[in-house]
């Protein structure tokens, strides 16, 4: 189900023409009222009841294992947002002062105050590449890796525009230094295009739901290879250990759960993940790589069309490592970042990007072909 067939059960998509995924995914009526149901249950059966309370939380162990399917190689917790998961995996790494860590230039913000706090707490060194320069990413990558390096943070797609980097060529090189990890921030790219993070070399892959998957806010997720988990210590012991408090004079507990679960520790909204659950099922009934074309052939329709607009253009990549998505910028040599509100006021929502003197659009799998229309119509200024 995609297009129109899934615009009908959008009323966020039926009521204008909305290409903002890239913040928030409308979620479809049936996802609502999924969650809407379990909440329902949840508030009326008393949440603090012990059986209903281990029931919900099996129910996003559940849901866990869905995704792991789909991301063999690994385990995944599911976490609140994708900040939490970033910060799990760098507070998690046992840092050392002098270390070295190597980010980009279209990092988001979660990464860049969270690379911030560790170098305040470790004296690290960042070094920080630029995604728009013809040199491209592998190569400034290669001339700042060095044994001191111990990390590379970087977006599998670029929040800014929509570029998709070549993490598999960087995740080569990160494996010439054998205490260096690979941390891959996935917000733009599951929905997007096909994720397998075992298949790029990352040791770390975040994603969340609240995007392109379109589901509510407040799900996330954490991927963690197989033979990284034990060097992360943000794991958090058995939640069924039992423990009495000065056993901590001992030592610290030792005892891990061999899911994901070690790593979404206390209490959530257990079962409003029953909405993430519902729009999961969506992109497996076409099948993830169908929704995947459906947008990018989308994309690239809308991005030929832009083009013809004067005063207006897609920002293409500088580098043919980089491969367009569904996501993308558009410059407007007039308006700037004020095209936005110049297009809100005619129904049509996308993302003002002040740093790229435009907006940025999402082409999302509710998309059509008229909503190009809608968005070439009330762009002409």
């Amino acid at each position: 189900m995609y297009g129109y067939d899934l615009k009908l059960l959008i009323p966020a998509a039926m009521n204008r023409i909305y290409l903002n995924s890239g913040t928030l995914g409308p979620t479809p009526s049936t996802a609502l009222a999924a969650a809407a149901a379990s909440e329902l249950e949840w508030v009326e059966s008393g949440p603090g009841q012990h059986s209903h309370y281990v029931n919900a939380k099996a129910g996003v162990r559940q849901f866990a294992a869905r995704v792991e399917q789909r991301m063999p190689g690994g385990v995944v917790s599911i976490t609140e947002n994708n900040s939490e998961s970033l910060l799990r995996v760098f507070w998690g790494i046992a840092f050392e002062p002098g270390d070295e860590i190597i980010t980009t230039d279209h990092e988001h913000g979660a990464v860049l105050l969270g690379l911030s706090s560790l170098m305040r707490r470790f004296d690290l060194k960042v070094h920080v590449v630029s995604l728009d320069r013809a040199e491209g990413l592998v190569e400034q990558v290669k001339e700042r890796l060095n044994a001191r390096t111990r990390l590379v943070v970087m977006s599998h797609v670029s929040c800014y525009t929509g570029w998709e980097l070549p993490v598999a060529q960087v995740a080569s090189l990160v494996r010439t230094q054998p205490r260096c990890r690979l941390l891959v921030d996935g917000a733009q790219a599951l929905g997007n295009l096909l994720v397998d993070p075992e298949h790029l070399g990352a040791d770390y892959y975040v994603f969340c739901g609240h995007k392109w998957m379109m589901a509510p806010a407040g799900w996330a997720g954490l991927w963690v290879r197989a033979d990284r988990r034990d060097e992360l210590a943000t794991r958090w012991p058995l939640e069924t250990f039992q423990a009495a408090p000065r056993d901590l004079e001992l030592g610290p507990f030792a005892e891990f759960s061999a899911q994901g679960d070690d790593l979404e520790y206390g209490t959530r909204p257990w079962p409003r993940i029953a909405a993430w659950s519902i729009t999961w099922d969506y992109f497996e009934e076409e099948g993830f790589a169908h929704q995947a074309a459906y947008q990018i052939n989308l994309a690239e329709e809308a991005r030929s069309r832009i083009n013809h607009v004067q005063g207006l253009s897609v920002q293409d990549p500088p580098s043919d490592e980089y491969q367009r998505t569904a996501l993308m910028a558009v410059t407007s040599k007039s308006l700037g970042s004020g095209l936005f509100d110049w297009l809100l006021e005619r129904g049509v929502v996308t993302k003002p990007q002040p740093s790229r003197n435009g907006i940025r659009v999402s082409w999302a799998i509710f998309n059509t072909e008229d909503d190009i229309d809608g968005l070439i119509d009330a762009a002409g200024v």
